[in-house]
């Protein structure tokens, strides 16, 4: 059956190419309007020294380089495309290239619901991630979860592509090179990307050696061995090339920082959490902390299609495999996949911040599911409930496009209804948790460059001197909290008493550093960031 006309969704995704035109354009927009974010600086600087670090031919001096766990693949790649523009645009293009990359996420995940299901599906996928405001709203400057992403994205498509044309030798060669090249790209972020494979890695093993519901029936598992190890030379030479780290012994020093992932003194970042009001260790959250962070940060129609496909799936699946062959082995695979990350949470000691920053790369299966009672709706819109329920679709997804129009380009902070008031909402959550709000910040600003003494709090000091710099701002000195008249930040975590590290002595900088905001960047009613005067 034919999907009827007379649904909001629908009708956009019917009108997709003068839709992803207009979408394309508001997302490059995004990306060059939104500022540096809190590691930007760092990994470009990064892929610059290991750049001309292999350009020199391993005669520079590496002794700066971050940490044995990066390969820096996207990082080099990055600067090597800024490199040949103008260096006043340096940022811009780096945000446009990790852009295109967001963009190729989208696409991929949109192939594999063609794969599994149908084009209509595919087409729905398209539209929800992009629309997706935690995924879109790093899709222009968060250069590693969002390429762990697009790794994550594409190696599932390409091993699905791979199962069904193994006999194909010119689509077989295609494949076996572009998983290579992939996975070195996701692996070059952080080792920690080989985690991310397992539930995959356990579904090709049922796949072929059990289950044969995709795999051709010819599959040679003789083949697969060849071609498993042909893609792991391609990705071992290209990960090795750009892990300077590794040169010293290319044959067992990978191994051994790989062994080290899994010991606790690997595990880095932000020690606290504040979700919902509760401050949180970053390496003791709760296993349903991802779910809990999805239930505030995911679109409300986003959420009632999840409702929608667990009744009807329950209720209705006869019609749902009348629709798709083997439907239910699909669906069992894209559902482990989306709770693999809550079962690692209880595992590996794995620090969460962010809220679901992280775990990024599960949100391109995490669309497919509401596509498919999207679909499901549009075949039964015949029944007078399920076109209740449409309708229903319909104004949460507008209500939903109003609120996410208005946090331009902060879509990242976006909080659904479940969030609560928004005049109480920084006391919950941290929000811009990457800075990029100060770019915005301090254009605003203007203190007739008198000398000021000022200090920051949540914030990446080198981006806000960058960008007092290009204000001429050449007065403002940054100096210790205890100095400083004022204080440039965003609502991150911070020590109430700098000398105890406990959960107690945790607080907020907006609740720390009391005084008059004299400029500030909000979205919706929720402050993001502030330049305020404590003395």
């Amino acid at each position: 059956m034919k999907p009827r006309k007379n649904n909001f969704l629908i009708s956009i995704y019917k009108k997709k190419n003068y839709l992803f035109s207009i979408l394309i354009l508001y997302s490059v927009y995004c990306a060059l309007k939104i500022g540096l974010s809190w590691d930007e600086q760092f990994h470009i600087r990064q892929g610059k020294l290991i750049f001309n670090y292999l350009l020199s031919f391993g005669y520079k001096n590496v002794d700066f380089l971050y940490r044995e766990n990066y390969s820096s693949i996207y990082w080099v790649f990055n600067y090597f495309i800024t490199t040949i523009f103008p260096k006043n645009f340096q940022i811009e293009i780096s945000h446009l290239i990790n852009l295109v990359f967001s963009l190729s996420t989208i696409i991929g995940v949109s192939k594999i619901s063609k794969e599994l299901f149908n084009d209509k599906i595919a087409k729905l996928t398209l539209v929800i991630l992009f629309f997706f405001p935690v995924f879109f709203g790093h899709m222009g400057f968060n250069n590693k979860d969002t390429i762990v992403a697009f790794s994550h994205t594409w190696i599932i498509y390409l091993t699905i592509r791979y199962l069904k044309n193994q006999k194909i030798e010119d689509k077989c060669k295609k494949y076996i090179f572009l998983l290579g090249i992939v996975a070195a790209i996701g692996t070059g972020i952080q080792l920690v990307f080989f985690g991310s494979l397992v539930p995959l890695i356990i579904f090709i093993l049922y796949e072929i050696f059990y289950f044969k519901k995709i795999v051709n029936k010819n599959f040679s598992k003789k083949k697969l061995l060849y071609d498993a190890l042909k893609c792991f030379i391609i990705f071992y030479i290209l990960l090795i090339i750009f892990w300077v780290d590794t040169h010293q012994n290319i044959f067992i020093l990978p191994f051994e920082y790989l062994a080290g992932t899994l010991k606790d003194s690997y595990w880095t970042g932000w020690s606290y959490n504040l979700l919902n009001g509760n401050f949180l260790l970053s390496n003791e959250v709760s296993f349903l902390y991802i779910a809990e962070s999805l239930l505030y940060k995911s679109p409300e129609y986003f959420i009632f299609l999840y409702i929608v496909f667990i009744y009807t799936f329950l209720f209705f699946n006869d019609s749902y495999r009348k629709e798709f062959k083997n439907f239910n082995y699909k669906i069992f695979f894209i559902i482990i996949n989306i709770i693999y990350p809550t079962i690692s949470l209880v595992v590996i000691p794995y620090p969460v911040y962010d809220g679901i920053r992280l775990f990024l790369w599960t949100l391109p299966l995490l669309s497919i599911i509401p596509s498919l009672s999207l679909f499901f709706l549009f075949i039964n819109n015949k029944l007078i409930f399920f076109k209740f329920i449409n309708l229903i679709v319909s104004i949460l997804f507008i209500g939903f496009l109003i609120n996410f129009i208005k946090i331009t380009p902060y879509h990242y902070t976006y909080l659904n209804y479940f969030a609560g008031n928004k005049t109480n909402l920084n006391s919950k959550f941290e929000n811009d948790y990457w800075g990029a709000s100060i770019k915005e910040l301090i254009s605003k600003f203007d203190f007739n460059n008198e000398k000021i003494l000022i200090s920051s709090c949540g914030v990446n000091e080198g981006i806000a001197k960058k960008y007092f710099k290009q204000r001429g701002f050449s007065k403002a000195q940054f100096v210790t909290l205890d100095e400083a008249d004022y204080v440039i930040m965003t609502n991150r975590t911070v020590y109430i008493n700098k000398e105890v590290e406990n959960i107690d002595n945790i607080t907020t900088c907006f609740e720390k550093y009391k005084g008059q905001d004299l400029v500030t960047v909000s979205r919706n009613k929720v402050l993001l960031s502030t330049i305020r005067k404590i003395k």
